[in-house]
């Protein structure tokens, strides 16, 4: 199967790397503009290269002396951030966030009917939909202590500027391939989040990032097993956001 994602860290580096700003098309030369301000010009080459590292930033383009940091999304359901299960509870746990609340996340996660007595029943995992339609009292405890401006400017910083292995914040993130690409630059991330921080979503979110099992090992048959191990943080229509966000200044 194709990786259509790290096929575009590919393009992105091919439509920049040695080229001359009057050499790109109209978009690429607004977002390289507003990416470097007014120190670009035609003067030098545009330098770009992909980032080796497992990292937030896909991409590095430089112009003169002056490195950006560049994430790159390509779908319309798009996985911001991964880890396992147990280190996003330690990371819940420094949050503050209370033991109990953090329990009603893990129960999420794993999917486990409970019986009367709040016993799990390890032979019967329900999907998201069931989980929800049983137990969404509790999900909706989870989501009220998280969404709190102090936690969601923390999370962004995990989640999509900063991650949990690297000192460097990313300056822009992309969105599309390069014939049809939106950004929007760090700063403005936060803001965009933070206006919807009051949405109302069934499932466990922050703001408008859901956050879930990568996959549910429903059958006990799945062939990626360890899937149900990872915490998946989603957003989906990130290219509409980022659009209607920038159309609104």
């Amino acid at each position: 199967m194709k990786n259509y994602g790290y096929q575009n860290e590919y393009d992105y580096v091919e439509l920049f790397h040695n080229k001359y700003l009057h050499e790109l098309d109209d978009n690429s030369k607004k977002f390289l503009i507003e990416l470097f301000g007014d120190i670009i010009n035609d003067d030098n080459p545009i330098k770009c290269w992909k980032n080796r590292m497992v990292q937030k930033a896909d991409i590095f383009i430089r112009y003169g002396n002056h490195i950006k940091n560049i994430s790159l999304k390509c779908g319309k359901s798009n996985s911001m951030h991964h880890e396992q299960v147990q280190e996003f509870k330690r990371y819940l746990e420094k949050l503050g966030i209370p033991y109990k609340v953090i329990d009603k996340y893990m129960d999420y996660h794993f999917g486990y009917k409970k019986d009367a007595n709040g016993k799990y029943d390890y032979s019967r995992v329900l999907s998201a939909d069931e989980y929800k339609n049983i137990y969404q009292d509790e999900i909706d405890i989870f989501n009220s202590a998280i969404n709190k401006t102090r936690i969601i400017v923390d999370m962004i910083d995990r989640f999509i500027i900063r991650g949990r292995n690297s000192d460097y914040d990313i300056d822009a993130l992309v969105c599309g391939r390069v014939d049809d690409y939106v950004w929007i630059m760090k700063h403005d991330l936060y803001d965009l989040i933070l206006s919807k921080r009051t949405l109302d979503f069934t499932s466990p979110h922050i703001a408008c990032m859901t956050i879930g099992p990568k996959k549910r090992n429903l059958d006990g048959n799945s062939k990626n097993y360890k899937d149900k191990y990872l915490v998946c943080v989603r957003w989906n229509f990130i290219r509409e956001s980022i659009i209607t966000f920038k159309s609104s200044k």
